[in-house]
């Protein structure tokens, strides 16, 4: 073979040699690129509001700073679980999925704290949150259930449903949390509270969301994942009997909180553990509010075509009770309640 032969073929072996490197490292990239993760990770854990983020001497003697504050108190991070989409929350606190496989309740082993900063044991009952009574706690200014309509039906409801506008932000934004919502517990023994809710600065965010929430089951307390909402946003709550007409113990309701005006809502499909009879036509709760400036400007809230079924789909009168913090609770800021069949006035 001649000498410029023999160069021709190491010429052509070197491009072919570059050709199946550059092909192989393009391979490996492409293997890279598409590689699928064998298991989808789960959404984060909404950051609900601590009690860190209180100013210091707002924050009840004895409750932790890493606790968190939800509209039914303070709890641990182990003691709150997030029912996602399409999923139910079960009577022992377990969750069952959307592939209808079941998930464990959340581990709760510390110990909630209502909003006076009782203590309360992961197996305590479950004290009724509507009453406001003096704690030998310290009690920070303007810290619970501040304002209250409420009335005991003596019979088991079937459904609440009730519309509000979300208010305009605070104009003094200080940490403080703010709760509206309408809301169904047990009577005689209260064992938990169906609500959706609407938040001011619930999830440490200093803006207004929706979420549905179901407590306290085991001492845990669920809620859905939230979702953010607008001033002048028309919120409908929707506590339903998911058996029908005529059923008058169902073990399964739904939870549903609407922004009409967005189309988002979120819903907690759950069980009731108990027989709902208290009902709740509107609830103002408040956490580390130190001055009246922390309230939305508004300084009332109207909860409007609040109605009441019975468990064979017959709309209610209720006998609306209203409850509002006194004297006791400085500085005031015009508390004060109004009421007829189908509304319900909280005003600040």
């Amino acid at each position: 073979m001649k000498m410029h032969e023999v160069r021709l073929i190491r010429k052509i072996g070197r491009m072919l040699v570059g050709v199946s490197s550059i092909s192989l490292m393009a391979f490996m990239g492409m293997m890279f690129i598409f590689k699928v993760p064998a298991t989808e990770s789960a959404p984060l854990h909404p950051s609900l509001t601590t009690v860190a983020s209180l100013k210091e001497d707002m924050r009840p003697r004895g409750v932790p700073v890493d606790y968190l504050i939800t509209p039914n108190g303070y709890f641990s991070a182990d003691c709150v679980q997030v029912a996602h989409a399409h999923e139910t929350l079960l009577s022992d606190g377990s969750i069952r999925q959307a592939d209808g496989t079941i998930r464990a309740s959340a581990r709760c082993g510390r110990p909630h704290y209502d909003f006076h900063g009782n203590r309360i044991e992961p197996a305590g009952a479950r004290p009724s949150l509507a009453s406001f009574s003096e704690s030998s706690v310290r009690l920070p200014s303007y810290t619970g259930w501040i304002e209250s309509v409420s009335y005991n039906n003596g019979s088991n409801v079937g459904r609440l449903r009730a519309t509000w506008n979300v208010p305009s932000a605070p104009a003094n934004v200080s940490g403080q949390t703010v709760f509206f919502f309408p809301g169904l517990e047990q009577l005689p023994n209260v064992q938990s509270i169906l609500q959706p809710v609407l938040g001011w600065n619930g999830f440490g965010d200093n803006s207004w969301t929706i979420a549905s929430w179901n407590c306290c089951v085991n001492g845990t307390t669920t809620h859905t994942d939230p979702v953010g909402v607008s001033p002048g946003d028309q919120i409908i709550g929707d506590e339903y009997s998911l058996c029908g007409v005529g059923v008058y113990d169902c073990g399964s309701w739904s939870i549903v909180t609407q922004d009409a005006s967005n189309g988002q809502s979120v819903t907690l499909n759950t069980t009731p553990n108990g027989e709902l009879q208290w009902v709740f036509g509107g609830v103002l709760e408040v956490y580390g509010i130190a001055s009246c400036d922390q309230f939305p400007s508004q300084g009332v809230t109207q909860f409007y075509g609040v109605t009441v079924w019975d468990t064979n789909g017959n709309v209610l009168s209720p006998p609306w009770q209203g409850n509002f913090a006194g004297s006791s609770i400085s500085p005031q800021c015009g508390y004060n309640l109004g009421a007829d069949t189908s509304d319900t006035y909280m005003y600040y």
